[in-house]
């Protein structure tokens, strides 16, 4: 869908009675961009070369819907097609549910079933940007030369705020549904200040760059990022590559590394996307997600990313809770004596236990080992259960009283 984008453009041409303006502007379709002269406006077609046949195809598709009504939430039932619309004054539609036609989501969706045979891209324009069949993406700062006839551009200042969508023909111009009271027409890329940025359906088509295709073969899932955050090139490295951006992000999947915490917040789940510096495929910590919690990895849905093949995952006896009473070494195996690391006083997770070697003071003793992922060294080593806060001599419970299984 897309709000009301503001009054047709009027000439300053008195002598024109408002009937044969209007026609003209409908047919003609007349845009300024920015503070330039008035361009008139091509017929609509494929204006430019490289892109697939579907692409193309689904341009004169749009073509064809040119003169269609505007009605906002139009073409938005169970198949594509002009619908009626929405009574909606807070969006600038308060007679839409009178009117049988394409908003401009509605409009892409029904001139791409039209060329393909197949709803690829249903959904309002914030659920299209993110559209997992995207083979190509590109942004404002890349300019227009990256786009080829067929993408869907979007408009708004962010990714959260987009509200608005229209095809690209080539040379500058758009075929777009673009408010109530309005037609599908022909407009100029910049007739609209906020473009934001473009996907592609088929392709490559050219030379651009298609996006590395996800691992797990299962697409890409949204997340939101609270803040910029580093990327890395494994799950356990500690060497940054590049930078996300803060904001709304794709991944491919997850797999479990080395922890990232910030006082009782920690996570240690990485997962595998694309960064905004930095080469292609490298794994971001999800501690960064804006809406999930401790050691949880779900897209903006709620969807638990799935598993990178050959990924890192937790240990299948799962995670206990206990407190430590001091900063402890840690252990390469229940019996060694060579410490390798240091497990930090406070709550700290562990996996499972093992007998070993007797850790004792005075009359306090503990043959168990607790498995875990220290602070500092290696994960999986192993801390002396006579650490433990709550219990006693040769026992290893978590904080609920539960008795630790065996590794």
């Amino acid at each position: 869908m897309t709000t009301r984008m503001g009054p047709v453009c009027r000439w300053p041409v008195a002598p024109l009675r408002w009937a044969a303006l209007l026609s003209l502007l409908v047919s003609v379709g007349v845009f300024f961009a920015g503070a330039g002269e008035a361009r008139a406006a091509p017929a609509c077609g494929v204006l430019s070369t490289g892109a697939a046949p579907q692409a193309t195809a689904a341009v004169r598709s749009a073509c064809g819907l040119i003169g269609t009504p505007y009605s906002w939430g139009g073409g938005h039932g169970a198949q594509p097609g002009p619908t009626y619309g929405l009574c909606d004054a807070s969006n600038g539609a308060p007679d839409d549910c009178h009117v049988r036609g394409l908003d401009c989501s509605g409009m892409v969706r029904y001139a791409y079933d039209l060329a393909v045979g197949e709803d690829v891209v249903n959904g309002t324009t914030r659920t299209q940007w993110p559209s997992s069949r995207a083979v190509a993406r590109s942004y404002r700062a890349d300019g227009t030369a990256p786009l080829l006839p067929g993408d869907l551009v979007f408009f708004g200042a962010t990714a959260p705020t987009i509200h608005h969508v229209a095809m690209y023909l080539g040379q500058g111009w758009i075929v777009e549904a673009p408010y109530s009271g309005g037609y599908v027409q022909v407009a100029a890329l910049a007739s609209h200040g906020d473009y934001y940025g473009a996907i592609r359906l088929y392709g490559p088509g050219n030379s651009t760059p298609t996006p590395p295709q996800p691992p797990s073969g299962g697409g890409t899932y949204w997340v939101d990022t609270f803040a910029a955050a580093s990327v890395y090139a494994s799950p356990n490295s500690t060497t940054a590559t590049g930078t996300l951006k803060q904001g709304t992000n794709y991944v491919y999947c997850k797999a479990w590394g080395r922890e990232v915490s910030n006082g009782t917040a920690y996570n240690h789940w990485w997962l595998k996307t694309d960064p905004d510096i930095g080469p292609a495929g490298q794994w971001v910590s999800a501690y960064n997600l804006s809406h999930w919690g401790n050691d949880t990895a779900k897209d903006n849905d709620g969807t638990t990313i799935p598993d990178c093949p050959g990924g890192g995952t937790p240990p299948a006896t799962g995670t206990h809770w206990v407190d430590t009473f001091a900063t402890a070494a840690v252990y390469a195996s229940p019996n060694s004596t060579t410490a390798t690391g240091t497990l930090k006083q406070g709550t700290n997770y562990v996996y499972c236990k093992a007998w070993g070697r007797e850790v004792s003071n005075g009359t306090a003793y503990n043959h168990w080992w607790l498995k875990t992922d220290p602070d500092s060294g290696p994960a999986g080593q192993w801390v002396s259960a006579y650490n433990l806060s709550h219990w006693g001599n040769d026992t290893a419970k978590d904080n609920d009283g539960t008795t630790i299984p065996d590794c």
